[in-house]
């Protein structure tokens, strides 16, 4: 054949392909269905040969359509979005970016309304349903054997670490590994799944937004992967005009960004000052932008107001670590420059989240050994933080060479925390706090004398070790702990004794309270207050035992008079009776 005929041939194929891409193919184009008539299900596949899925979980207050763009790579309009449940895509930023990231890494990506569908939370209820929506784009895909990777944000991540409870049999298939952004997972649930934490410095720990005790804890009987990993998380980012770019053109992009210097609504490095939920830079994006507004500037709904919570570096979805997550599930090592934690001790470098002015009494709070309650002190830290305290708390599942919680030993912890204390420009611990793992380890460790702790906070700490006498100590426990079981604190009758402080709560679980942080303030105070929380209670309960005397000695005096009354009044009836009887005979006999 000449040379004439291929390239008539291959300019034949080049036109058809492109005629694919502009007419939007199935190779190309996002798809949309109700899956078994209402499970809101969206996803689009790759260009290329596919790797697997990828499930994104929208966060409370969202939708599945925010993941995809009315208007498609092709230039096409995603007509679906209209019919969705929400009525329109809106293609958030962060969101979009992920999809395009994970495009681009050979996944097709899915994903699925939870709830009723329309700015909803996810709930256990929503399983079977998600594992529907899969194994139905399994089979239009012809995907069956592929493995499925699952990442979802707040309420979303709380959702995707319930799904390794499902069998594979349920349609969800091969779980590779979850991804929880800026949630704690129920690990009793999810412990054999690989495991990725992507958190933001400024979110407070959430408790399980999708409830996982109602879940039945099945095994899938596959072999055990110790591979959680905790970034450093994302950060907070400067609102720069190029920032702004993912939403405006670039000429409001500038003016905008001139204009938020302006009003004093960033510092002087481009940082926001305040959380933008507060909604303050509303009015000068509006005065900005007029007319030429991108979008709302509703929230949950905006792009500016997810970059802007973005910025913030709290409780908002990110693409910040892409390629992070697509490495980790792949198996592949993470950079250690990009989860660099900053800290360097005798025994390798540490990861230290920091709370607090610098220049305060020190404070340590150690951790369980769960790693998705990671950040379960952080509602502590911030309250000591407010008291002035300069509080860390080191991550020990970010440490190598082994020297991970259940691995490392007390000397070890010692040698870290030692290490941290002098890093800090400190010569002593003012409060050393500790849960379970973490709250065994603190007891032992406080026995070190060049740690000179001061006070120290326990929560259903797995071990209970004597502390030295110049130690002030508040224990703290939820009487439905099963993990670690308040009774544990019963075998221990002398120590109970040398407590300042022993708070119980009726219910709670294994978990660090929100109850738990107003008396751990008033026992933060100064030295001379150390038995603060102590002598408020006695008092309370004096006040309450003086009560409870006054209110019986009233009840024994009321008997008394009751007594006494009742029979002078029925005697006092009886002798009216009879005078009466007496003068009607009188009367009678005139």
């Amino acid at each position: 054949m000449s040379p004439g005929p291929w390239l008539k041939f291959l300019l034949r194929c080049l036109l058809v392909t492109r005629a694919l891409r502009l007419t939007g193919g199935a190779a190309l184009h996002p798809r949309y269905e109700r899956v078994d008539g209402d499970v809101e299900t969206l996803w689009q596949r790759p260009e290329g040969p596919v790797k697997g899925l990828f499930f994104i979980a929208h966060g409370c207050n969202h939708q599945a359509p925010d993941v995809f763009t009315e208007v498609t790579e092709t230039g096409e309009t995603f007509k679906e979005c209209a019919s969705s449940i929400f009525g329109k895509c809106l293609g958030l930023p962060e969101e979009v970016a992920l999809r395009h990231y994970a495009l681009s890494r050979g996944y097709v990506v899915m994903a699925v309304s939870g709830g009723d569908g329309r700015q909803s939370c996810w709930s256990a209820g929503d399983l079977e349903r998600v594992a529907a929506a899969v194994a139905h784009v399994r089979k239009e895909e012809k995907l069956s054997e592929m493995p499925l990777l699952a990442m979802g944000a707040s309420s979303g991540g709380a959702f995707v670490g319930l799904l390794p409870s499902l069998d594979a049999s349920s349609g969800i298939g091969k779980l590779a590994c979850i991804v929880p952004e800026i949630m704690g997972v129920n690990t009793d649930v999810n412990e054999h799944v690989p495991t990725l934490f992507i958190h933001m410095p400024r979110t407070s720990p959430c408790g399980r937004c999708a409830p996982a005790s109602s879940v039945p804890r099945r095994r899938r009987g596959r072999e055990t992967h110790d591979a959680s990993v905790s970034g450093r998380g994302a950060e907070p980012q400067k609102v720069s005009a190029q920032f702004l770019t993912k939403c405006l053109k670039e000429d409001q992009a500038q003016r905008l960004s001139k204009a938020f210097q302006e009003q004093h609504l960033v510092d002087s490095q481009g940082f926001l000052r305040e959380d933008p939920r507060h909604r303050r830079w509303i009015a000068t994006a509006e005065s900005v932008l007029g007319f030429d507004a991108p979008d709302s500037l509703v929230a949950d709904e905006s792009c500016l107001a997810e970059v802007m919570n973005v910025a913030w570096a709290k409780h908002e979805f990110t693409a910040q670590f892409a390629e992070e997550i697509f490495d980790f599930c792949e198996g592949k090592e993470l950079k250690l420059a990009q989860m660099a934690p900053g800290w360097k001790t005798e025994l390798g470098p540490i990861e230290v989240f920091e709370f607090g002015p610098k220049q305060g009494p020190l404070a340590v709070a150690i951790h369980g050994m769960a790693k998705s309650m990671l950040h379960e002190w952080d509602h502590t830290a911030k309250a000591l933080a407010e008291e002035g305290y300069h509080v860390l708390l080191p991550n020990f599942h970010s440490m190598s060479n082994g020297l991970t919680p259940g691995t490392i030993s007390s000397d070890s912890v010692s040698i870290v925390v030692k290490d941290l204390m002098r890093q800090s420009s400190n010569n002593g611990i003012s409060m050393l706090l500790g849960k379970s793992w973490g709250g065994g380890m603190a007891s032992k460790i406080s026995q070190d004398t060049a740690l000179k702790v001061q006070k120290m906070v326990l929560v259903a700490p797995a071990e209970l070790n004597p502390w030295p006498e110049t130690c002030a100590v508040a224990l703290f426990w939820a009487e439905d702990d099963a993990v670690v079981p308040i009774r544990k604190a019963e075998t221990h009758p002398e120590l109970q004794q040398k407590l300042t402080l022993f708070h119980k709560e009726k219910t709670g679980g294994h978990r660090v309270l929100d109850a738990y942080v107003p008396l751990i303030r008033h026992f933060s105070h100064q030295r001379a207050e150390a038995h603060k929380v102590e002598l408020l209670q006695k008092e309370e309960s004096a006040k309450r035992s003086a009560w409870n005397g006054l209110h019986t000695s009233f009840k024994v005096s009321l008997i008394g008079l009751l007594g006494l009354a009742v029979p002078g009044y029925f005697l006092y009836r009886r002798r009216g009776e009879k005078d009466a009887r007496g003068k009607r005979l009188d009367a009678a006999k005139e």
